[in-house]
């Protein structure tokens, strides 16, 4: 099955929303206490689906920017991918910031965040999960 990834950057006031709204999009749990206590931290937050473990968001705390990474199947991809512009549009619109790049395909890429972030903590996707409680 061929994956596909999609990842957004935004300030910490929109960590949140963001996160729930992805969640609830991709049919994935979505636990508001977890997220709050995972922010300011070098942990992750993260959520899967039970039924495809290549279904999944990431989300990273890095300073006052936090990121959001989406993985997700080929049958829903461009619905995710359509989503995750949008809400970078109306972040960027409401911050008066210039609208971002084009939101392509991470996957197996240079700019794969999840695979940096693995290789840069030394984790697996197992270890982030886990940690997750999932």
């Amino acid at each position: 099955m061929k994956c596909y990834q999609y990842g957004i950057a935004f300030l910490d006031e929109y960590t949140g929303a963001v996160t729930r709204i992805v969640s609830r999009y991709m049919n994935l749990p979505f636990d508001r206490q977890r997220l709050e206590r995972k922010r300011g931290s070098v942990d992750v937050y993260a959520a899967r689906s039970e039924e495809d473990p290549n279904h999944f968001i990431i989300v990273t705390f890095l300073c006052e920017i936090h990121s959001i990474t989406v993985r997700c199947s080929e049958s829903v991809h461009k619905d995710i991918q359509s989503l995750m512009i949008r809400l970078d549009k109306r972040i960027r619109e409401k911050e008066q910031e210039p609208l971002h790049y084009k939101i392509e395909n991470q996957y197996g890429t240079e700019n794969d965040w999840v695979q940096e972030l693995l290789v840069s903590n030394n984790w697996s996707l197992e270890d982030i999960f886990k940690s997750n409680g999932l």
